[in-house]
């Protein structure tokens, strides 16, 4: 089982930071998972809102704002003043940090717009397919990406608090080509069923950092968990 650690090493350090990204390897993570968005410039950058308001020193809307003016906020400051250099980091920054066999989880938090740049740059990186997997809650995005890009698993993410008909997610989960589902259902072991009754992955969503939970994910099945701890998801996991 994958132990993916979520914005990175997010329940230490400011998320989506090369920081962050760091510590979750220090913390023996299998992979990390970040967002991603693209600038007016058209960088892809990591950052989950779609504007600095929550993080920043200041407020930028991503899709407004080229990277040079992005490069101005602290978005680490707010997580204790040991974080102050810390920057929207770019997709290739973020890749640099990744060891030889760890893996990173790509969540794309805007359309289809992306996906050409994402897989040009992806395709020129020094990471091998296997190490690449796609995430997002379009569809449409999860679709794209297996239409231009096969080689790279992507599964889509539902939120089970608010769309809950299995019925539904199944076909649609067949329809795009994902290699599974990620969720954040904790409620019903029927959704996982399902899913790896079509010989699909099932993974526990965000955020576990609860061993009680961790552990019944694990019972139900999952390929990987989300936590912002993986030095103590780990470390409950060994006892």
């Amino acid at each position: 089982m994958m132990i993916v650690a979520h914005r990175g090493a997010s329940g230490a350090a400011p998320e989506n930071t090369l920081a962050s990204f760091k510590l979750a390897w220090q913390q023996d993570a299998d992979a990390i998972e970040g967002d991603f968005r693209l600038t007016k410039d058209g960088v892809i950058v990591c950052i989950h809102d779609e504007d600095t308001e929550r993080l920043g020193d200041k407020k930028l809307t991503i899709a407004e704002s080229t990277l040079e003016e992005l490069k101005i906020v602290d978005i680490g400051s707010y997580r204790g003043i040991q974080f102050a250099d810390e920057r929207i980091p770019t997709l290739d920054k973020v890749i640099a940090t990744i060891p030889e066999g760890k893996r990173i989880l790509i969540e794309i938090k805007c359309g289809t717009e992306i996906v050409p740049i994402l897989m040009n740059q992806l395709q020129s990186s020094e990471l091998s397919a296997e190490q690449v997997v796609i995430i997002a809650f379009d569809s449409s995005v999860i679709k794209a990406c297996k239409d231009l890009a096969p080689q790279y698993e992507a599964n889509w993410l539902n939120d089970f608090e608010q769309d809950f008909d299995i019925e539904k997610i199944i076909p649609i989960l067949i329809e795009i080509g994902a290699e599974g589902l990620s969720s954040n259902n904790e409620s019903t072991k029927d959704l996982a069923d399902a899913v790896l009754g079509l010989g699909l992955a099932y993974h526990a969503g965000w955020t576990m950092d609860d061993i009680d939970l961790v552990q019944k994910m694990i019972d139900w099945g999952a390929s990987s968990i989300t936590t912002n701890n993986p030095y103590q998801l780990r470390q409950n996991l060994n006892k």
